[in-house]
């Protein structure tokens, strides 16, 4: 059930960021195309099912419904690419990411900010903290 959010301009890596993700929890040869067209992609060879959605073409909260978003919510982790363009409160229990280029002048940099629901505070704090020492974290 759990459900992550990425938000950023056109290029700032969220499918590349979702494709890292499933391939980490598959296998590092999975094939992660853009859901762009297909609006979503399943994939079932790892430890939990991965949902990944591509809401830039989504018109309503409906055509969601019809992408089986409540099975997704149900039964494994859904990473959802243009969350913006849906009301805020279908996402309650979420990680959001916003992922930019940053500084505008080095295009290779991103910069990530983190925007968690409260069920996901404390967990996001183990977890940088786990790993601070290999990100260029702000005190």
């Amino acid at each position: 059930g759990d459900v992550i959010c990425l938000s950023g301009p056109l290029g700032a890596g969220k499918t590349v960021f979702a494709r890292g993700f499933v391939r980490a929890l598959t296998n590092s040869e999975e094939t992660v195309p853009s859901p762009t067209f297909t609006l979503m992609q399943y994939y079932d060879g790892g430890p939990i099912p991965i949902f990944h959605y591509d809401l830039y073409r989504v018109e309503s909260e409906a055509d969601i419904q019809e992408l089986g978003f409540d099975d997704a919510l149900a039964n494994g982790v859904s990473l959802i690419e243009w969350p913006e363009r849906v009301s805020s409160t279908i996402f309650k229990n979420r990680l959001g990411m916003q992922i930019d280029c940053f500084p505008a002048d080095q295009p290779d940099r991103r910069r990530v900010r983190f925007e968690p629901s409260e069920a996901w505070r404390d967990r996001l704090q183990q977890v940088l903290m786990a790993y601070a020492g290999e990100f260029d974290v702000p005190t």
